[in-house]
């Protein structure tokens, strides 16, 4: 034992003494030695090797409970009837107490957890359990339980299911009967954290805690602060959101309990915006467990405990929210400067909901009294009688609410309501209500151009669209009207694309009416992508693709050359040349100007290959063929991986739980991939399918074009020099699929080797970036050039829609780019090691030493928190441990780290069976080499987050592993 120890081990002994000065004197030496840094570096070594005859920080947190013990006792003992004065000095004792156990705890932890759990836990759960010890220390011990135990991963996982029982138990009784010095905000923080706790960490607690929550809702219209209230809702939610699936019936009971109560608080307190939002997300957690994909009557799966009771509870809601919608209206409208006009989508999404649940039934106005739900006593009969009040349902209430509103504030709220309700229950819209809605929408539509509410026009216009698709009982009368509306719509709606504020919104328009067969586009429509006035973008790319679907592309169009003064060899360009030169922004050399900006096609990401695919199916004979081709089996309702349809969208609107209460009442049928019966369509042949060799040679001449732009370039991201040899890769394989070139002939083309010389360009950039890594520039610019790498090798790998090899893309990547990759991530995962060791060290050793002799004569002890945990203290406390695959565990090394080893090993994946100029059996034995070192630990943040990487992306159904390389992936398993 070292001699500071040994000094350290005898002021331990003699802190218990049985005289206060000799206690005092001992306690400010224990003080002194325990934060020398040879004392704590020779207590963290003797804590890491647990050896029992050695003294470590587990040994002198006994000896100090021994003294804390003895203090208290004396405390206990003193005559309770003395002066204010000693009754001062007593209290100020009793948090010099607390703050000694407190900073003893973060001082020996501060490096990593030391200090036992189970041993922390008895001593807390002790000191709260004694009535006196609670009220002297209670406040410094949950602080301590909350950000020293619950906070530290290591200890979230070492609580056992008893002690998270035990816990909860204790701090129930201190919510339930609190004593004149419990802080309730304090006390709900915990009861959060721990519900947390219960949910994830352990099981068997569910019938505990339904109780605790009815009794503790029972008195929150009493309760003034709403930082209790909150953190009691936020806990209520994470525990039903967890058990909902399990105990359906339960949670729709403790629903209709509180129900009313939760009512009041938002109608009567005026609670403060995240208050509001946990009480919406209770309102919307009920009906999804009470009406499951909106499901009305229990035939269909729906479920309440008494009915008549949850049905006068959803028109109290009902009226609550649409009060809620006006005030919104009322507060924009008075208020000044600029303010955010929308709606939060959550309030938006309970809106629709409830609407959905009421607008299909008989009743159109109901009569709402004051007392249902805002008064304790609105079951009583005596007092005075309750205001009362008529609120109208229906449809007619969306009418009136876009007919009727004057500006922004008050349409584009039931302008949002409108849009998801359809989206998201369209069989739920009368055929009767399309026209007048669509009528209202045209209004606005053609009242104001700009302005906030047109984007959610043009929102909620193709909501309309694809619900009305899905209407087979319209008349004649209502489709001539319909008709006739979509015709002024689709010409209002081809002028907004000029706007950038409607262009994403306009365009999808464009393509629902498509989709739908509303009406039928005209030359001004095709005219758009021949023009400089719109820029190629994702939703013009999809909306061109469904016109190519459904529409037949002119061959000849007359007034295009005049009106953009187009021509090519002295004849009129036609419609197909000047959507390829649109789409790669072609510019004949005499019209190249200097410092001229890249084109769209290499400057942003498109869908999987959708551009290449367009290219192609422009210089076939028949298009709609091509784009069958391509696109098959779901070509009319998934050509972008985004369907318009209400089944498409059930996967993500409606949760599981959801699902799984609709087929538990037997209403809908599970969807088992292994018992679904394929339909075989009969898919057009590559032989069948011809091309115009003079489009093609148009489309190669582009494409050389577009690369001698970017050479030409004076800078040129690395990013879209692959995104421009990635668009030409998918060009030449689309020709491969269909048969008119093959690989071989591809990979000797003069387009081929133009992608080459585009990735040998993008390399050069990695060579030269790999060792100025710690510039912020190079950082984040080679993370985004990793990414689009991803992202290109994902669309001809995973999302290509034909089987074919993606070996064309993977050939165009040379050696020395993959080594120099590789490279950076040994480099990052060095650099990464040794940067949070570093980090660590200084910030949890010197920066506390420096600390100390900063102050002084300051106590390093004192406790100079901020007790009172309001608001302000709550934002900077976690609510449980840190999950160790956080984000916030992470730096930018790290991301780009993860970013590149994914790239390499997809490469490595989908390369193995094929001869390139990398070995990929190399490239994968060197990233195992990365989590085969001795510093490597999947108890740590990065290093877990590289190895679930390698182990999601090396193996692959086409190769299996070699047994050296599987033996290295699983070793890591087995430490």
């Amino acid at each position: 034992m070292s001699l500071i120890l040994h000094d350290l081990y005898l002021c331990c002994r003699q802190i218990d003494n049985d005289k206060a000065t000799e206690r005092k004197k001992e306690i400010e030496k224990f003080k002194r030695l325990i934060r020398t840094p040879e004392a704590i570096e020779q207590l963290d070594r003797n804590s890491e090797s647990r050896h029992p005859k050695q003294l470590n920080w587990d040994a002198v947190f006994r000896f100090l409970q021994r003294y804390i013990q003895k203090e208290t006792e004396c405390l206990q003992a003193a005559n309770p009837n003395v002066s204010a004065a000693t009754q001062a000095n007593r209290q100020k004792k009793m948090q010099e107490i607390g703050s000694i156990v407190k900073y003893f705890i973060r001082w020996a932890n501060k490096r990593g957890p030391r200090l036992k759990c189970q041993d922390l836990l008895k001593h807390i759960m002790d000191t709260l359990q004694n009535r006196f010890s609670c009220a002297a220390y209670g406040t410094d011990y949950s602080s301590i339980l909350l950000k020293d135990i619950l906070s530290v991963r290591k200890y979230w996982c070492d609580i056992s299911q008893q002690q998270w029982s035990d816990l909860t138990s204790l701090y129930f009784k201190m919510y339930l009967k609190p004593s004149n010095d419990t802080n309730r905000v304090l006390v709900a923080r915990i009861i959060h954290t721990l519900i947390k706790g219960c949910c994830f960490q352990s099981e068997g607690l569910t019938s505990k805690l339904f109780e605790f929550f009815a009794k503790a809702m029972l008195n929150a219209r009493q309760e003034n602060v709403f930082a209790v209230i909150e953190h009691i809702m936020s806990a209520l939610n994470v525990f039903l959101n967890a058990c909902v699936m399990n105990c359906r019936i339960r949670v729709c009971k403790l629903g209709e309990e509180i129900f009313p109560t939760l009512l009041c608080i938002w109608t009567q307190k005026r609670p403060q915006d995240s208050l509001k939002e946990e009480i919406i997300e209770f309102f919307q957690l009920q009906l999804r467990a009470h009406h499951p994909k909106g499901a009305k009557t229990q035939e269909k799966g729906a479920f309440a405990n008494d009915w008549l009771k949850w049905q006068s509870l959803l028109y109290s809601l009902y009226e609550t929210i649409v009060s809620e919608v006006s005030q919104i209206g009322s507060r924009g409208k008075y208020s000044a400067g600029m303010r955010h006009v929308a709606v939060k989508d959550n309030l938006v999404d309970l809106a629709a909901d409830i609407c959905h649940q009421l607008f299909g039934q008989d009743t159109k106005v109901f009569v709402s009294s004051v007392t249902d739900v805002d008064s304790p006593q609105s079951h009583s009969h005596q007092g005075t009688p309750s205001k009362r009040r008529r609120v109208e349902l229906g449809w007619e209430v969306v009418r009136d609410g876009l007919q009727k509103a004057k500006n922004d504030f008050d349409t584009i709220p039931w302008l949002q309501i409108t849009t998801v309700l359809v989206a998201k229950y369209p069989s739920s819209v009368p055929p009767n209500e399309l026209v007048p809605i669509l009528t209202i929408l045209h209004q606005i539509l053609s009242q104001q151009r700009r302005g906030e509410r047109i984007p959610y026009v043009l929102c909620c216009l193709s909501e309309i669209a694809v619900c009305q698709k899905l209407k087979s009982t319209l008349n004649t009368a209502q489709r001539l009207d319909l008709q006739k509306l979509w015709a002024k719509i689709w010409g209002i709606t081809l002028r907004s694309i000029s706007s950038q504020q409607t262009e994403v919104e306009s365009f999808q328009l464009l393509e629902a009416i498509l989709h739908g067969n509303l009406t039928f586009p005209d030359k001004d429509f095709w005219k758009i992508f021949s023009c400089s006035t719109v820029q190629p973008s994702s939703s013009a790319v999809k909306c061109l693709l469904r016109a190519l679907v459904k529409c037949t592309l002119p061959e000849h169009m007359d007034g295009l050359a005049e009106q953009y003064l187009i021509t090519v060899s002295d004849r009129p360009q036609t419609p197909r040349e000047a959507i390829m030169r649109w789409l790669l922004g072609y510019r004949a050399e005499e019209d190249m100007e200097e410092n001229v900006e890249l084109p769209s096609v290499i400057c942003r990401d498109f869908q999987n290959q959708l551009v290449s695919q367009i290219l192609v199916v422009l210089t076939l004979k028949d298009c709609r063929a091509g784009v069958d081709f391509f696109h098959l089996p779901s070509s009319d309702s998934a050509l972008t991986g985004e369907s318009l349809a209400e089944g498409d969208k059930s996967g993500t609107v409606f949760t599981e739980a959801e699902h799984l209460f609709l087929q538990t009442t037997f209403d809908e049928t599970p969807n088992y991939s292994s018992t679904v019966v394929s339909v075989k369509r009969k898919e057009p042949v590559a032989s069948r399918i011809s091309v115009k060799h003079a489009l093609k040679n148009k489309l190669e001449e582009y494409l050389l074009a577009l690369v001698e732009c970017l050479h030409s370039a004076v800078m040129v991201p690395p990013e879209c020099q692959v995104r421009c040899a990635d668009l030409i890769i998918g060009v030449l394989r689309c020709y491969c699929d269909i048969g008119v070139t093959s690989e071989d002939e591809a990979c000797t083309s003069a387009l081929f080797q133009k992608a080459k010389s585009l990735i040998l360009d993008a390399g050069e950039y990695i060579s030269t970036a790999k060792n100025k890594l710690n510039e912020e520039l190079k950082l984040s610019s080679l993370k985004t050039m990793v990414t689009v790498c991803t992202k290109c090798l994902h669309s001809h790998t995973k999302h290509w829609p034909k089987r074919s090899s993606p070996v064309l893309f993977l050939q165009i990547f040379p050696a020395r780019f993959m080594n120099d990759l590789v490279q950076i991530c040994k480099q990052l995962a060095a650099h990464c090691g040794k940067s949070h060791e570093v980090c660590e060290a200084r910030d949890d050793i010197q920066d506390g030493f420096r600390e100390v002799q900063g102050n002084g004569s300051g106590d390093f002890f004192d406790d100079n928190e901020v007790s009172d945990y309001g608001d302000s203290s709550d934002s900077l406390i976690g609510t449980g441990a840190k999950s160790i695959l956080a984000e916030e565990n992470l730096t930018k090394h790290d991301f780009l780290l993860l970013d590149t080893l994914q790239f390499l090993c997809c490469c490595t994946a989908a390369g193995q069976m094929h001869v390139l100029s990398f070995r990929s059996s190399d490239i994968r034995r060197k990233l195992l080499m990365l989590i085969d070192q001795e510093d490597h630990s999947i108890s740590k943040s990065l290093h877990l987050h590289m190895y679930l990487i390698l182990l999601k992306e090396l193996p692959s159904e086409e190769c299996a592993l070699p047994s050296d390389d599987f033996s290295i992936l699983v070793k890591p398993l087995f430490l």
